[in-house]
């Protein structure tokens, strides 16, 4: 275990999960690559603002949930195909359910992320704490169109169909997130360079979906991250005994 800040005086101690300490955070008999893993493809993402009682259901009491208006939060999907040249080759959609804060530290909670690939899952929630579960992926491209279906357990969890852009604007920026332990949360930035275009989409959710009540079917705006390069560092983790005092101390200023 290494230390990745030196506390001031009174200052919350955080410490980064080493690929050296898999067995605490998950079997090291697991087969998948260590942290960092560098990936590239494409991806579609919708954002939305999320009823904060409903989001307070899929994140856990000790993440502060941010509001971004009265009783709103923001929350929405991700579409990635990640292509040859990655650390590994496979598809995934998150679900992001909410704005999240922890300390100074802003991310989206992602209460599940579905995957076609047993390693990335096995690594995701041994390096990363994130709730990854087997699904399947139908994508359809053409010129103008991508349609991407994803089902899980026998069912479907969703259905984007998503403009294709021809232009787009080349950014680089960090995709904070959070993942879970028993005693922890783990916090990682990832960095992303990609061409984003804002485009027309559409969602469809099943009624009965274990995500429904986020309502993530209407999305406010989406866009298109094409030929993108995504690193994913090895996760902070802060100990939840430090983050129970500190809210204690804290005024509640957020929603949830």
């Amino acid at each position: 275990m290494t230390r990745d800040m030196l506390p001031a005086a009174g200052a919350r101690t955080y410490r980064s999960v080493s690929d050296r300490s898999r067995s605490a955070y998950g079997p090291a008999s697991a087969s998948y690559p260590p942290a960092p893993w560098q990936l590239r493809g494409w991806g579609v993402a919708t954002v939305q603002t999320v009823d904060v009682r409903a989001a307070r259901r899929f994140v856990p009491r000790d993440c502060r949930i941010v509001a971004v208006a009265p009783g709103r939060t923001l929350g929405g999907l991700m579409f990635v195909s990640y292509e040859s040249g990655s650390t590994l080759v496979y598809r995934e959609l998150t679900v992001a359910a909410a704005l999240v804060r922890i300390g100074k530290r802003l991310a989206f909670y992602l209460p599940r992320l579905y995957v076609d690939s047993a390693a990335s899952l096995a690594g995701g929630r041994a390096i990363w704490g994130v709730p990854k579960e087997m699904a399947t992926f139908d994508v359809t491209t053409s010129d103008v169109l991508r349609t991407i279906v994803v089902r899980s357990g026998g069912g479907e969890v969703c259905r984007i169909a998503a403009a294709v852009a021809k232009r787009g604007l080349r950014l680089t920026l960090p995709m904070p997130a959070f993942g879970t332990r028993p005693d922890s949360l783990l916090f990682f930035a990832g960095r992303l360079d990609a061409r984003f275009a804002f485009i027309r989409a559409s969602v469809e959710l099943p009624r009965d979906g274990e995500f429904a009540a986020l309502s993530l079917d209407r999305p406010r705006f989406a866009v298109s991250v094409d030929e993108f390069v995504l690193r994913v560092p090895i996760p902070i983790a802060i100990p939840r005994l430090s983050l129970r005092a500190a809210f204690a101390r804290e005024p509640v200023i957020e929603a949830g």
